[in-house]
């Protein structure tokens, strides 16, 4: 039997958008002979795969308990379609902020793996890898398109609002207005 690289990654991120508390649960895998890969190819796949570990690592990092209080999006004085734009808008920002860093190098090593790796297995494992550890990034660019269609007065006073500039939990903020 020949040595094989088997990789196993699971993600349990929450769902970036507007729903904090719907888990996925994600597992790519890939089953493959290690000596089929090139020395360059198993290194560029051995840092993906550790940038991914720090990436998660990083994630949960940037998990933070602070809520927003009703009293605080109260003074906003927006509605409560406003208030999930904004809340989603901000939470997504912040997240976004905090994992620049190890999304950069995760991003980097996910071109570079892209464009050495020829096996139609390792690249579905790659393209795998992208589109779980980069739900965040794709919603963020639908929540700022949302958020950017608000009126100009709101967007404003949500960008003075202190409260929305640092990183607080979107499902434990959206809890109080169930």
């Amino acid at each position: 039997m020949k040595p094989l690289l088997l990789v196993l990654i699971l993600f349990a991120f929450a769902s970036q958008t507007n729903a904090e508390t719907m888990s996925v649960d994600l597992t790519p895998t890939i089953e493959y002979p290690v000596e089929q890969l090139e020395p360059v190819q198993k290194t560029l796949l051995s840092e993906l795969l550790n940038s991914v570990t720090q990436l998660g690592d990083r994630k949960a990092a940037c998990e933070n308990a602070r809520v927003i209080t009703p009293k605080q999006l109260h003074s906003l004085n927006i509605t409560p379609q406003q208030r999930g734009i904004v809340l989603s808008y901000f939470y997504i920002h912040q997240k976004r902020e905090c994992e620049v860093e190890e999304y950069g190098e995760f991003a980097r090593l996910v071109a570079a793996n892209l464009a050495v790796q020829k096996q139609s297995e390792v690249l579905r494992f790659v393209n795998a890898l992208n589109t779980v550890s980069s739900s965040v990034y794709f919603d963020y660019v639908e929540t700022e398109l949302e958020f950017n269609q608000l009126p100009e007065s709101v967007r404003n006073k949500t960008y003075q609002a202190e409260f929305l500039q640092h990183p607080f939990s979107l499902m434990h903020t959206l809890e109080q207005f169930e």
